[in-house]
Order: C-alpha cells, then structure tokens, then sequence
C-alpha cells in the first residue's frame, strides 16, 4: 500500500523542516509534529489504513508502548492521584502522539523518508553559522563565554547541535554509494555541529562521543582497510579538541567543583548537581511507588530545605539528570516506564543494524545515534522536560523506524514480484 501525492510530501516537508528548524525558529519542531499528527489523523480516517496501521502495531508493540507508557504515568498522578500537573505532561504527551503519526510515515516510500538526513545536514550548519553569528555580534550572545539561543541555554543547544551533526555524518550510505559533494556537505555539518557543542560548553554532551563515533562508523564495510586510521584520525582530532583552552578549562572545573563538594562548598555547578541527586533519591524514598508527582519537583525540594534537609540551592524544577528527575516524580512505575522508553525505542534499531540492505542498515544507525544520544544527554540534563527535545526525539524515532518498515515492504513487494504472479 502506498500513500502518494499532497498528503505524503507535506508530511516529508515537515520530516526535514523539523530538525533543521529545531535550533534556529521557536516552536519550529513543534510546528512540524503537529502538522505531521493532523495528517496522520486523516490517512487514519481510513478502514484500509487502520486495518495497515493494527499490523504495524502488531510487529512494534514494544515500541509503541515504550512511547506510551511514561506519559500514561503522568496521566494516572493528574487524574487519579492528583499530583501531577498538566504543563509536565505537555512534553511527554509528544512521545504518545507520534505513534499515529508513525502509521502514516510507515505508508510513504522510503525514498520520501531518506530525505530527513538533509534536516540533520540543514540543522548542524544552522548551528554553527548561529555561533559563528553570535561570536561576531556579541549583544545576542547568550553569555560572554558560551552560545545558546533566546529559547534554550547553552546545554540542550550544544547536546542538540552535537546530536544533528553526528546524525548528519551517520546518514551517508552504509554501502558507500555516496557521491564526493555529499560527503563534503556531512562532514561540514559534522564540523559545524560539533563546533556548536564545544562554543556552548555543555560538557555533559561530550561524554556521548565514543557512542556517537562508533555510531557513525560501525558497518561501514566499505572503510575496509581505511578504518583503522580513520579511527586514528577521528581519535588524533578529539584529543587535538581535547586539548584546546576552553575544553581543558571547562574539564578541570569538573575537579575543582568535586574537591569543593568534599569539603562542604557545593555551591558550584557540579556540586549542585551532586545535591539535587542526592535530594531525589531522599524525595524517592519517601515516596517509592509513585513519586511526588510529575512538575511537583521544585516544590518537593522547597520543602526538604525548608526541613533543613539540603541546602537551598536545590530548590530547582529540575535534577539536571533525567533518571533522577523521574526517580523523584515518578518513582519505581516511572523509572520502569523511562527504562521501556529507552528500551523499547533502542531495539528495532539495534536488531536491523546488520541488514544486508544498505537503507536499513543506515536507517537503524541512525536511530541508535539518536536513542542512545538521548540517553547519554540525560546523565547531565533533563532532555524530555523540553517540548522541543520530547517532538525531536519523537518524529524522529518514528520517522527512522517507518523507514525501516517502508524499506521492508518495497523489498517484499519486489521479490513477490520477481517470484511471478503465482506468488502474488
């Protein structure tokens, strides 16, 4: 079955417009996942549609109850519980939104699902010419040291623009069929990316780089014996920007801020963090099965200060670490549901990155770029409290695995159709 004509090419409009939007336009994302959802609401309108739509379900419901169930969590402590709250449900509820939309997706022809690597390409080089922009104009500069954007600091910014840039260069073709302007352009979005990431000096990012690079490198048969030294020529450029000013600076801060935590000043940025840690794993054992509620975070933690049990520097809607966070609001039923996110998310990825087919191969690296991405970012921030990262992570997972399942479908197609009209 194939969906053609207006309705499928607004929908690959909007794949691409969303990431290359995402740091550049307020809501850009945003805009883009909805107008994705409404047309999916259409194509559903459809018996024939939901009749494909129930089979896609049936080969990923892992998948789509790993989107589901955080959001549902949430939904349980607003209605039943009351003490969630509605704004911290607002990004979640994009993860549980996108499973029509990826019904729709699954229907279009991979051809049109490609063309989402020149958004990452597009997204990574909006990044660094906006850095390059503020450098030179430093009255829009976020602050005198780091760059971000007057709707997201420096961190979400450097992760996103970290992320587009590795996706850019993990979306040329696993079999090598690539020609030289293509490779040019993704690895000036690769350099731009990671440009803008180092400009913004999210360190926590960083530590995603040994899975970003194998990422962008495992199943490439056709490196053959290029590999080791292009290994030893990505490595040579790490240390090389290991060893720059900012970075050695920003690193050893890490250990200052330590040794002032062990000696009672955790009024740094990783000593605060330390204690917002801490404070959710008290505000957890107190409250092990459901949480505090979802956005209650920020008063719960006024409250422990007010006890005298942390200092007030605590006192934040955020444990700048997404399992803490859903460990705090949550508890034990959200961690697990976090955990079916990662989990459910990560596998149709991780069990296609070994397809003979060249698209699926890439498609699935792709998808393990962004999943595991996710999940490293997270160590050091909250990634799905954002609207824009929640519709990010979302059209994106779901655009990568419909291009799988097109990807399937037109070579099965292919081969009834080779096997003669007795197989049809």
């Amino acid at each position: 079955m194939r969906t053609t004509g207006i309705l499928g090419w607004i929908a690959t409009a909007a794949l691409v417009l969303s990431p290359t939007l995402m740091l550049s336009l307020r809501g850009g994302t945003g805009y883009c996942f909805f107008a994705v959802f409404g047309l999916s609401l259409f194509y559903l309108g459809k018996k024939a549609h939901r009749q494909r739509a129930a089979e896609l379900y049936r080969r990923n419901r892992l998948w789509v109850w790993g989107l589901v169930a955080l959001p549902a969590v949430v939904l349980v402590q607003i209605v039943v519980l009351r003490t969630g709250t509605f704004p911290a449900l607002d990004p979640l509820l994009r993860l549980a939104l996108v499973v029509p939309s990826f019904f729709l997706l699954a229907a279009l022809d991979s051809r049109q699902l490609k063309l989402v690597q020149w958004g990452f390409v597009f997204g990574a080089l909006g990044a660094g010419a906006w850095v390059g922009y503020q450098f030179m104009h430093p009255n829009v500069a976020y602050g005198v040291q780091r760059v971000g954007n007057d709707y997201t600091n420096p961190i979400p910014f450097g992760d996103t623009a970290l992320a587009l840039g590795f996706l850019s260069i993990a979306s040329l073709r696993r079999d090598g069929h690539v020609t030289r302007w293509e490779v040019a352009l993704k690895v000036a979005a690769l350099l731009a990316g990671c440009y803008a990431s180092y400009a913004s000096g999210a360190r926590g990012g960083w530590i995603a780089m040994p899975l970003l690079i194998w990422a962008a490198i495992d199943g490439r048969h056709w490196l053959g014996r290029a590999r080791v030294p292009l290994l030893c020529l990505i490595f040579a450029g790490t240390a090389a920007f290991a060893c720059t000013n900012g970075v050695r600076e920003r690193i050893a801060q890490v250990g200052s801020d330590i040794r002032a935590f062990q000696s009672g000043n955790s009024d740094t940025s990783t000593g605060i963090r330390l204690d917002l840690w801490r404070a959710s794993v008290r505000l957890y054992l107190d409250n092990p099965v459901l949480g505090v509620g979802r956005g209650r975070l920020e008063s719960s933690m006024r409250s422990l200060v007010q006890r005298g049990e942390g200092p007030e520097m605590i006192i934040n809607g955020r444990a700048h670490n997404e399992f803490f966070s859903v460990l705090a609001e949550t508890g034990t039923v959200g961690v697990i549901a976090l955990l079916l996110l990662y989990a459910g998310t990560m596998k149709p990825f991780w069990q296609n990155r070994g397809s003979q087919d060249p698209e699926i191969a890439t498609a699935s690296y792709l998808g393990i770029t962004l999943v595991g991405g996710t999940i490293i970012f997270g160590l050091t921030i909250d990634v799905l409290t954002l609207v824009m990262n929640a519709a990010f992570f979302a059209l994106t997972a779901a655009t990568l695995l419909a291009w799988i399942e097109a990807r399937k479908r037109e070579m099965g197609n292919a081969q009834a159709v080779a096997a003669g009209p007795g197989a049809l």
